[in-house]
This record gives structure tokens, sequence and C-alpha cells, in this order.
């Protein structure tokens, strides 16, 4: 699980947002999330087999926990699924996905796990990393 846990933690050098859903302690799922201007990035891990990431655009009544809509996701291992959120193209990259369709059943957390929320925030200074890096590589 070393790579899992290499990709775990570059998500969160990447500058996501991290929900624990059911408690720091003992997490039943977490919740990645990384806000562009009209878009968010997250992904959402149940267990190392059942991992779920998504884009989803960015309106004001947009809720992680309720996503009706995307315009891509990734269902799978947490190897493949956090690669690829990973490697998502920006938003505004002429190969960013752009049409929207029904958000998979994945995405949704167990409402009884959103009793107890703990959120830890991404060091200053690593948003912008995320976003320089992807139009970095994305332009080349």
């Amino acid at each position: 699980m070393s790579d899992v846990d290499d990709l775990l933690r570059a998500v969160v050098a990447d500058g996501f947002t991290v929900y624990l859903c059911g408690g720091a302690d003992r997490p039943e799922a977490i919740v990645a999330t990384y806000a562009w201007e009209q878009h968010v990035d997250y992904v959402v891990i149940k267990d190392a087999h059942d991992v779920t990431a998504a884009r989803s655009r960015h309106r004001g009544d947009w809720d992680v926990f309720t996503a009706a809509t995307v315009v891509w996701s990734y269902q799978g291992h947490a190897r493949w699924a956090l690669r690829a959120i990973l490697d998502l193209p920006p938003p505004e990259h002429p190969d960013a996905p752009r049409a929207e369709y029904p958000a998979p059943a994945s995405l949704r957390v167990d409402p009884a796990h959103l009793a107890e929320i703990a959120v830890r925030v991404p060091r200053p200074g690593l948003v912008a990393r995320r976003a320089m890096r992807l139009r970095m590589a994305a332009w080349k």
C-alpha cells in the first residue's frame, strides 16, 4: 500500500482540503476537494478498492456530499483513481472534460458518516501549487 500512501500524500501536497467523514480517529470515508474558479475536483475514498474521483461544475449551491452531476469521473482502485485526479488537466485546457452527466452513486457518502466530520485544510501556498503544476504540464 505504500504507493497508495504516496498518492494520498500527493493529493494533500497538491492543495486538496480533506474531510474525514465519521471522525478523525476512524473515518468511514475520506473526501478530498480542490476548488477551481468554476469547477471542483474531488475524490471519495471508502476503501482501497472503492475510490471515485470526479470533477463537477462549481455552482453556488454545490455540495461535495450531494453533487448531482459531474463532467468527469473515474472509479476503481485507489492507485488508479488517485493518479487520475492528480493528472486531470485543468478545466480551461482544451482537452479538459466539459459535458455534464449524472454523478455516479459511488460519490455518495452514507449520511450516517456525515454526523461527525473532521476537516484538514491545506497549508498556505499549496492551493496555487496544483493549478501551476497542472497548467505547466498540460500546455507542454
